[in-house]
């Protein structure tokens, strides 16, 4: 495969066109509804469940490091034992306001 990236973005439109695999240039089912072929195609899943089980693992060492130094566990802000949340205040209202696209209502304190 060229290394130039016009040439590569040549043949894969050529491919494409010609309704081959734009990776290998190997034949694809006649009804395929995919753009790669069925051996590119699973090369990319392999791949990729590779990296993300990599990256996962290292995603939850971190997150076990942090709970054990009572930090947040997504930013690293230290919160103390007597915090009832896991997760620091700035990190559950950027929570709150994904599930539910609404700002988290603050609590009411006592007199």
């Amino acid at each position: 495969m060229p290394t130039e990236l016009k040439e590569r973005r040549k043949i894969y439109s050529q491919r494409k066109k010609s309704s081959l695999c734009p990776r290998c240039g190997g034949k694809k089912k006649k009804n395929s509804k995919f753009i790669y072929c069925d051996d590119c195609r699973e090369f990319f899943r392999n791949y990729n469940r590779e990296i993300s089980e990599d990256i996962n693992e290292v995603r939850r060492s971190r997150y076990e490091q942090r709970k054990e130094k009572n930090c947040c566990p997504r930013c690293g802000t230290f919160i103390g034992k007597k915090s009832a949340n896991v997760l620091c205040p700035q990190c559950l209202d950027k929570q709150y306001t994904y599930n539910t696209g609404a700002k988290r209502p603050k609590k009411k304190t006592k007199k």
